[in-house]
């Protein structure tokens, strides 16, 4: 028994990113850079995290963060429904993750989120 015990912990804490890899990317987009934020989304890339477990704990901040207004909280959390949609639809993670991160870049400067040509 204390082996599937053992187990199941090594599972589930593997399912879960370190908070130092998800704030750096959230700390990435606050910033406005999108540079840095593409290096972040690379490095969350190359670790072989699962997007949709950092778009939960990105959700997690964003939902806790007292200094983005409950419009621009709205407005993430529809980009990440959004890309949630697309990666189980089969969409490429570091897209969407990309995306998910410009679009976070993008609203607490209230910025428009869809361009018009």
């Amino acid at each position: 028994m204390s082996d599937k015990v053992t187990i199941y912990f090594h599972v589930l804490h593997s399912l879960v990113i370190p908070n130092e890899v998800v704030q750096a990317i959230f700390s990435a987009c606050r910033s406005g850079n999108f540079d840095l934020a593409n290096k972040e989304v690379n490095n969350v890339i190359a670790k072989g995290y699962p997007v949709s477990q950092m778009l939960s704990q990105l959700y997690d901040i964003v939902v806790d963060a007292d200094d983005i207004s409950d419009e621009q909280k709205a407005r993430i959390c529809k980009k990440f429904s959004e890309a949630d949609k697309c990666l189980v639809d089969g969409a490429d993670e570091r897209l969407q993750l990309l995306n998910v991160a410009s679009s976070t870049m993008q609203a607490p400067s209230n910025m428009p989120q869809d361009m018009v040509y």
